[in-house]
């Protein structure tokens, strides 16, 4: 049985907002899909494996009563104010459709005359290319999870004044600065604001996926929303265990970044930790159990034993980053 869920909050807590997807996540049966919409204010959201002193100025952001967050997804470092749109498509794993999900984003937007296009790992971008949201992406043996978010009117300024993007990345992407490829859709038409945009995406998701029932957003406020907010909240979460280490390096793949800490003791790798702004979540632990232990000269024979329990994308990625790293210590 098919069945379909709405649900938005006005709650702009990002720790609340965050720990209520995991919940609605936690509730998904089979055959479901929710759609969720939210907002929060005032606040970076960092990757699932990133490291929060580098990618932003979050002393800066909390001292301005901000709030440093840290999702369970990939990817790399956002801004959020009540400029912005939050959505979130969770769904079963037979009902869980990319392209139909955001099919529901695009036809929003066209409803204000706006044409849109899916582009590179996780942007949706307008006809002219400038970057208006990106998505990130979980799945589990219960439900897949697509979220992303919709800049409306959001002070691009505070981009550039709490984002601390590398400058591999912003070479990469091709731009001078955080700012330069972004851009609001209320500069497309002065008649999109987020409560415009909620009810466009409530009536797009109904044409594309037929009748749905509306959740109350009260049920959200329970005892397990609660316990996963205690810990999306806890520095421990946000900021993670500061790596004891003697040299880090970072390097910019096509599938994203990749910043190493290590110390080695007797020419083997004796602690690392690494963060990346990947969409695949797992990769940065992966590549910290094959390394740890290990000689920086690590042969092709051993890396395909260390590696055999590993998808062949994924074995691709491990095996580029030690060649890398190798590459670096034989200079």
């Amino acid at each position: 049985m098919k069945n379909n869920y709405f649900i938005q909050t006005y709650t702009w807590n990002p720790w609340h907002n965050l720990a209520a997807e995991k919940y609605l996540a936690d509730q998904i049966g089979g055959g479901d899909v929710v759609l969720y919409l939210w907002q929060n204010d005032h606040t970076v959201v960092i990757g699932r494996n990133q490291n929060a002193v580098r990618e932003c100025r979050a002393q800066l952001l909390e001292e301005e009563g901000g709030f440093l967050a840290r999702r369970t997804t990939g990817g790399g470092a956002v801004y959020q104010d009540l400029g912005n749109l939050c959505f979130t498509f969770i769904a079963s794993p037979e009902r869980y459709d990319l392209e139909r999900q955001l099919g529901v984003i695009r036809a929003a937007c066209r409803k204000f005359g706006i044409e849109t296009r899916f582009s590179g790992r996780n942007d949706v971008i307008t006809e002219d290319g400038f970057k208006f949201s990106g998505n990130a992406f979980s799945k589990t043996s219960r439900c897949s999870i697509q979220h992303g978010t919709l800049m409306i009117d959001v002070d691009i300024s505070r981009l550039g004044r709490y984002l601390t993007p590398s400058k591999e990345k912003m070479k990469a992407k091709g731009v001078k600065s955080v700012q330069s490829r972004v851009c609001n859709l209320k500069e497309l038409n002065p008649a999109v604001t987020p409560d415009a945009m909620r009810q466009a995406l409530k009536e797009s998701f109904f044409e594309n996926y037929g009748d749905f029932t509306e959740l109350d957003p009260a049920q959200l406020d329970n005892p397990e929303v609660q316990e996963t907010y205690a810990l999306y909240s806890s520095w421990e979460w946000r900021y993670g265990k500061s790596p004891e280490c003697e040299s880090s390096y970072a390097h910019r793949f096509d599938w994203g970044e990749v910043e190493i800490w290590l110390k080695l003791h007797a020419m083997r790798i004796s602690e690392i930790k690494i963060y990346s702004d990947a969409l695949d979540t797992e990769l940065p632990g992966k590549l910290e159990r094959v390394l740890l232990g290990k000689r920086y000269d690590m042969t092709d024979l051993e890396l395909e034993r260390e590696t055999a329990g590993c998808e062949a994308e994924q074995r691709q990625k491990i095996k580029e980053t030690v060649d890398w790293l190798s590459g670096l210590w034989g200079k």
